[in-house]
């Protein structure tokens, strides 16, 4: 694989192979209503060509895990970070002993890459027919899935049978496409501001400190789902008061999720949030931390680890909805 010194160089054409995820496969004739009862969207409502991103959640309101959300032939399928896999499964087969359904871990069944570029492109078609259109559209095969992404839209999340793997490997040998490592596909995630759930950080973190309603990834209105009650009133009371940031640091540091952030207030620093994504590349890292959701774009900000570094927010692509009394009001 290819190391990649800093986004500003990424290759126009590359793939990216996602081995930091896992697949979690529903079946049954109750999947429907049994995710309905677990995650935040609405199961329910989810077409044959769409995605959605999604949390699993305590009855706390904090986050198991987050995910996307699709479906593939009679299976619902969770793409989910591998470190949040055994708790995740465990807390659904816990009450999916309930309903008329199968869960598993479908590791050995699909694997997860990202792709982007007109070459990429071409292998999406010749796989599948033509290219999703709009942001999370999804389109299926024999051999799998490819979703468009949201953040950025050029990139494409393809769920691959071995077979549709294998052909994906050797297209990218035969038109010499650069491959990638999944700490590129990370930092693409922290830059564009995606969040996730890994190893400290699970069930630290209701779904809208990491930003998770600006993507699409709570359904209010649905009914009921483990942890409703706190995420509901998060929104409508107003009682929220983080948000996720995304930083830039111009050196690589090591760097893991549940690293403390500190903030600079005059001469003194305290500690202003949790690093809940990051990533290393060969000259820069990208960390996505849960801070003040008033936090400042000119604020200045250093890892507790490395404090000789210091950083402010960069400006992600989406707008975070506000919580507060304008919402209550609206309510």
């Amino acid at each position: 694989m290819s190391s990649l010194a800093s986004l500003k160089n990424i290759e126009e054409n590359c793939c990216i192979t996602l081995d930091q995820h896992a697949i979690i496969s529903v079946t049954g004739e109750q999947r429907d209503s049994y995710l309905h009862g677990q995650l935040t969207v609405d199961i329910n409502k989810l077409a044959d060509d769409q995605a959605r991103r999604a949390a699993h959640c305590d009855f706390k309101g904090k986050a198991w895990a987050l995910m996307t959300v699709c479906r593939f032939s009679d299976a619902v399928l969770l793409s989910i970070a591998k470190d949040a896999l055994t708790s995740s499964m465990a807390q659904l087969q816990k009450y999916g002993v309930f309903s008329k359904i199968e869960i598993r871990d479908e590791a050995s069944h699909f694997q997860q890459f990202a792709l982007q570029g007109t070459q990429a492109e071409a292998f999406v078609i010749e796989q599948f027919g033509k290219l999703p259109e709009s942001p999370m559209q999804s389109l299926q095969s024999s051999d799998g899935l490819v979703i468009r992404q949201d953040y950025p839209q050029s990139l494409y999340w393809l769920i691959l049978s071995p077979a549709g793997a294998e052909a994906l490997q050797t297209y990218v040998r035969q038109n010499q496409i650069v491959n990638y490592p999944s700490s590129v596909y990370e930092a693409l995630a922290v830059e564009n501001g995606i969040p996730d759930v890994t190893n400290d950080n699970i069930n630290q973190f209701v779904p809208q400190m990491m930003n998770l309603q600006a993507l699409n990834g709570i359904d209010f209105n649905k009914g009921c789902y483990m942890g409703q009650e706190v995420v509901a009133r998060t929104r409508y009371l107003g009682r929220n008061k983080r948000a996720a940031f995304s930083f830039c640091i111009p050196a690589a540091l090591a760097v893991k999720p549940g690293d403390i952030l500190e903030k600079q207030l005059g001469d003194n620093w305290r500690r202003g949030g949790t690093v809940i994504r990051a990533a290393t590349l060969g000259a820069e890292t990208w960390i996505m931390a849960v801070l003040a959701n008033d936090t400042e774009m000119n604020a200045v900000h250093r890892l507790a680890s490395a404090p000789e570094h210091s950083f402010t927010p960069i400006t992600l692509p989406y707008s975070v909805e506000p919580n507060s009394e304008n919402l209550a009001k609206q309510k």
